[in-house]
């Protein structure tokens, strides 16, 4: 075991290099803990290939998956030893150097005698970490204790960057699962379920931090129409491409989902009213010069679009975050029914504080509101 602690970047820095392959850029907070597993390979690799420091550096699979290879970066995310928090969280560049020279040409690497030195140490080892087909990063260990590397060494933490390699990959297939879980299948947006959840979170998230947000609630114009005229084979392509100029269209941090047939929800966190009225115009907009019909390319989808926004000032400390939640959709449902009332293709904001509806205001329950009543039980 090394005689120092092992060390890794905080759980949320980790998760920034499992972006790879995901849309998402968020963990959340049950996602399998890398960091715990990297220290324990760490320590074993050590116990078993005793050395002064070793580290685990990953690349950035943004600059991968934008085509940027002279841009990737490898940045150590865990090492123990002397040097583990001058390493922790050092980049490096892929095309130069030692660890460059493994992860660019995907094989294994030792080093001693003057080729160590000129590294400014007594000797080095590294072996690439591969992800699929792929390298992902470099696992290294610097100074065996009592020796030079040897092949047995090498051989053992090739074992262990296949341990990682798994880890990895096992983490990555964890997300999957779950995004598909959160997934409507016919768009790709996130499902209602999930909507409803994060509705929720950032009900609770604008009260504990004094800040908006705000709800669109989409509806297709005369969407039935398409389904009677051209079938539902083209209705079902043409909820797909208007699912995709939304999740295109939305700013960054918002959380689009399909709530159900032809209706569709954003989730604009801490965005007031004025800048929600921006987003929902400008995704009308969007929407209405597309062409998403693929067997009428000249025909045109329109929305009709109610906004609702909820501030800390409106809050009542005796509703829970699923009765605000209730209320918002409520307010933007109400809304967007206004926007089809004035000739649709419109975008209406709901008016009053969503909190401060009184019982006797509010309209009958509806079937979609007894379902995400249902949701919150």
């Amino acid at each position: 075991m090394p005689d120092q602690p092992i060390v890794t970047l905080a759980p949320d820095e980790v998760a920034r290099f499992l972006l790879r392959h995901r849309r998402s850029e968020t963990l959340e907070r049950y996602e399998p803990r890398l960091d715990r597993f990297l220290r324990e390979i760490l320590a074993r690799a050590n116990q078993f290939v005793p050395s002064d420091s070793g580290a685990f550096l990953l690349d950035d699979p943004r600059a991968k998956l934008f085509g940027a290879s002279e841009d990737t970066r490898l940045t150590c995310i865990a090492a123990f030893g002397s040097s583990r928090d001058k390493l922790l969280g050092e980049s490096f560049g892929t095309q130069q150097g030692f660890i460059g020279e493994v992860y660019s040409r995907a094989l294994p690497k030792r080093a001693s005698g003057q080729a160590a030195a000129d590294a400014g140490v007594e000797s080095l080892l590294a072996v690439p970490v591969h992800l699929g087909t792929s390298v992902c990063g470099v696992l290294e260990l610097v100074n065996r204790q009592g020796s030079d590397f040897s092949d047995k060494d090498q051989s053992l933490l090739e074992i262990f960057a296949g341990y990682i390699s798994s880890s990895v990959q096992n983490t990555l297939d964890a997300i999957r699962s779950r995004e598909l879980a959160r997934r409507d299948h016919l768009t790709g947006l996130y499902n209602d379920r999930y909507f409803h959840y994060r509705l929720r979170e950032e009900m609770r998230r604008a009260v504990a931090q004094s800040t908006p947000v705000s709800l669109l609630f989409i509806d297709l114009d005369e969407f039935k129409s398409i389904n009677d005229r051209h079938g539902h084979l083209v209705g079902s392509r043409t909820l797909h491409e208007v699912g995709l100029l939304l999740s295109q269209s939305v700013p960054p941090g918002a959380v689009t989902a399909r709530y159900g047939g032809d209706e569709f929800v954003v989730i604009l966190p801490q965005t007031g009213v004025e800048r929600a009225r921006d987003v929902g115009d400008q995704l009308r907009q969007r929407v209405a010069q597309a062409e998403v019909v693929e067997a009428s390319p000249t025909e045109r989808v329109t929305m009709s679009i109610g906004i609702a926004c909820f501030a800390d000032a409106d809050a009542s400390s005796a509703q829970s975050a699923a009765e605000r939640a209730n209320e918002l959709i409520r307010a933007a449902d109400a809304a967007m029914y206004e926007a089809k009332a004035r000739g649709r293709d419109n975008v209406m904001v709901a008016t009053g504080a969503v909190d401060r509806i009184s019982p006797k205001e509010r309209r009958a329950t509806s079937p979609r509101e007894q379902v995400a009543q249902e949701k919150d039980r």
